[in-house]
């Protein structure tokens, strides 16, 4: 078994309150558009991140199994994730994640009534099921696509809750660690 660090643990608990206050703060703005500008920043962080770790995984492997790919995406993910925190591509990103959303709600719907054609062929009578969501999803996507603002408010709401349940997640995972001592590897 391996036990997990004191230290570890009080970070899972001070991260998780943070965070369920940001996701509470974010049910609270009186703009959906400002909430899309902190995850263009959040995504910006990501892509500072992700860039520096890929670069860092391309120098400490040996010779023979450097990815000159993985350089290029290394480098490309600092220069976004610069761009987006530190430049004007904040406000740019955020401009484009409900076009973004729309669309994928759009495509997943296509993509769900294209699966129902495969569920009927092989005999399930589950695809008409399937089949009017995938176009009631692609209907909404589309409806979505030419309302910015209630797509806006829909990815807010959406990235609030997904906040609060994680940094919760946090929470509950502290006190369970603080009672059991120890971390048990799942079987």
């Amino acid at each position: 078994m391996k036990s997990v660090s004191t230290a570890a643990k009080w970070l899972l608990l001070i991260s998780g309150a943070l965070i369920v206050i940001l996701g509470t703060t974010m049910l609270f703005h009186r703009y959906p558009w400002d909430n899309l500008i902190t995850l263009a920043i959040f995504i910006g962080i990501s892509m500072l991140i992700a860039g520096i770790s890929e670069i860092s995984s391309f120098f400490n492997s040996g010779k023979e199994d450097r990815s000159g790919l993985l350089l290029a995406c290394g480098i490309l993910s600092i220069l976004f994730g610069a761009w987006t925190v530190f430049g004007p591509g904040d406000l740019k990103v955020a401009a484009v994640l409900p076009i973004i959303f729309a669309v994928w709600v759009m495509t997943s719907g296509i993509m769900r009534i294209i699966a129902s054609v495969s569920s009927r062929s092989h005999g399930s009578k589950m695809w008409i099921g399937i089949v009017v969501l995938g176009v009631l999803e692609g209907v909404f996507g589309f409806v979505l696509l030419f309302h910015p603002m209630l797509t806006a408010l829909i990815l807010s709401f959406t990235l609030a809750f997904m906040l609060i349940f994680y940094g919760m997640n946090n929470i509950m995972l502290f006190f369970h660690l603080n009672r059991n001592k120890t971390l048990k590897p799942e079987v």
